[in-house]
């Protein structure tokens, strides 16, 4: 139900030197047959034999993209139309020295587009990590560009070659855990991660 407007939004995207690959993660839901009639020229359509979890359907993802940097979306979201275009616009003008691995969006709750849903992702004192803001009122509180630890995986940036240093998704990470898990072995290798408030996503969060 979701993946019309998942999918209309990044077609329509103002940056448009893209590729849009859609992995389908076995799905028994009827989204694959909505794919296969919907697809047309408008997107590349990955089909997995299994469910490989959110790790392993990213990653099949990754092989086949063939860009600099690598945009994940969740089908439960909905990108603004600027949101690829400001995310490399705040990279070129910020990133003299190349070393921003990652983009973080201001992500916000798909019903209550004045919360917060994240704005990149903390690691906590109980080994937690959650999402930056979450459930705060957007009150322009997060609206400069500055550093987040790392992305949310339901929509985030990553440079490609930060994805093959780091082999991508830990496969072991089923669901959750799995952009953490990335983001945190980025950094280690002294990749860093920037938050870009102009680019918006809307997020049907459960």
């Amino acid at each position: 139900a979701y993946m019309p407007e998942c999918l209309d939004a990044l077609s329509g995207q103002s940056y448009r030197d893209f590729e849009l690959i859609v992995v389908d993660n076995c799905s028994t839901d009827g989204s694959l047959e909505w794919l296969r009639k919907n697809r047309g020229d408008r997107f590349w359509l990955v089909e997995n034999d299994r469910n490989l979890g959110y790790a392993g359907g990213n990653n099949r993802g990754f092989g086949e993209a063939r860009g600099e940097w690598i945009a994940l979306v969740n089908n439960d979201a909905v990108a603004d139309r600027f949101w690829l275009e400001k995310m490399i616009q705040a990279i070129d003008s910020r990133d003299s020295r190349g070393t921003i691995g990652m983009a973080a969006s201001k992500v916000l709750l798909y019903d209550h587009r004045d919360l917060i849903d994240n704005t990149g992702h903390l690691a906590y004192p109980d080994g937690l990590n959650r999402g930056r803001g979450r459930l705060q009122k957007d009150r322009g509180q997060y609206d400069e560009v500055d550093e987040a630890l790392f992305p949310s995986g339901c929509a985030g940036l990553y440079r490609r070659e930060l994805i093959d240093r780091t082999g991508g998704f830990d496969e072991r990470f089923f669901a959750y855990g799995d952009d953490a898990d990335l983001g945190l072995r980025g950094r280690l290798l002294g990749w860093r991660c920037i938050f870009v408030p102009e680019a918006r996503v809307y997020h049907r969060y459960s």
